[in-house]
């Protein structure tokens, strides 16, 4: 009856190599858990758990839909330390962002480039 949400956890799951023990372990439930929603809806609050471990939602654990990626540690830290700036900042700082990327990635493509010969020689004896 259940069974999308051992499907769901599963398709998840396997990319990080975690095993439906290992997901009941790091959320605090007990083993076999997971297995048994396939006959019995889990808890909401154990739900949640599950969910916010697989970096998913409860909507998708639970519909299929709505499947967006949630907000890493590192993620939430830098948009917390953006807003803490005065919104003339926050542009400031995106456009110096964009600077800094945009020379990178030609410092990139640059660095990728063959070597051109300059017209000198090296005739050292």
């Amino acid at each position: 009856m259940f069974f999308f949400f051992f499907d769901r956890i599963k398709s998840l799951a396997e990319p990080l190599n975690m095993t439906f023990a290992s997901i009941e372990r790091d959320v605090g439930i007990g083993r076999g858990t997971i297995r048994k929603w396939d006959t019995n809806c889990p808890a909401a609050d154990r739900l949640l758990k599950v969910a916010n471990l697989l970096n998913t939602t409860t909507d998708f654990l639970l519909t299929g839909d709505d499947h967006k990626k949630l907000l890493s540690f590192d993620d939430k830290e830098w948009l917390s330390l953006i807003h803490q700036l005065p919104p003339e900042a926050q542009y400031e700082f995106r456009g110096e962002l964009k600077g800094y990327l945009k020379r990178l990635n030609e410092e990139s493509v640059a660095a990728d480039e063959p070597l051109k010969k300059t017209g000198t020689t090296n005739s050292a004896k």
